[in-house]
């Protein structure tokens, strides 16, 4: 096998897994980076938009969108944040806590079947790679 480079090969990894996620999960209707939104967050357990935008590594005017269609499907509402009156904070509505919980459950089905075909050590040699890319990529934002 002749090893692509590394950002190709992430990337196109990255796109059989959005089509692979966006099959078992068409009857939701969401878009990609709504799931990934969805996949981080827990009922009862607000968590900033700052916070989101990390967590997902979209862009906070993308992420505004993502909300704002979340928001109108009710699966998600945004509150002030008490800590911050300038912020706001994100939480799951019960209908976003059951779809959130289809999306989460998703990720940890295929995470499970691609674990138990690697080592562990390259499991930790491939987080070790995304912090990396992270690192070289976080001014990009």
């Amino acid at each position: 096998m002749t090893e692509r480079p590394l950002t190709s090969a992430l990337e196109a990894a990255v796109h059989r897994v959005l089509d692979h996620l966006g099959a078992e999960l068409a009857d939701l209707g969401l878009r990609p980076a709504e799931v990934n939104l969805l996949a981080q967050l827990q009922p009862r357990a607000p968590r900033s938009v700052g916070a989101l935008a990390a967590a997902t590594g979209q862009r906070p005017s993308t992420l505004t969108g993502v909300l704002d269609r979340l928001e109108q499907r009710r699966l998600v509402r945004r509150r002030v944040n008490p800590a911050d009156r300038r912020s706001f904070t994100v939480e799951l509505t019960a209908a976003g806590a059951r779809a959130a919980a289809r999306v989460q459950g998703a990720f940890a089905a295929l995470d499970d079947r691609v674990l138990a075909d690697v080592p562990r050590s390259a499991y930790v040699g491939f987080h070790r790679v995304l912090q990396a890319l992270e690192r070289h990529t976080k001014d990009a934002a």
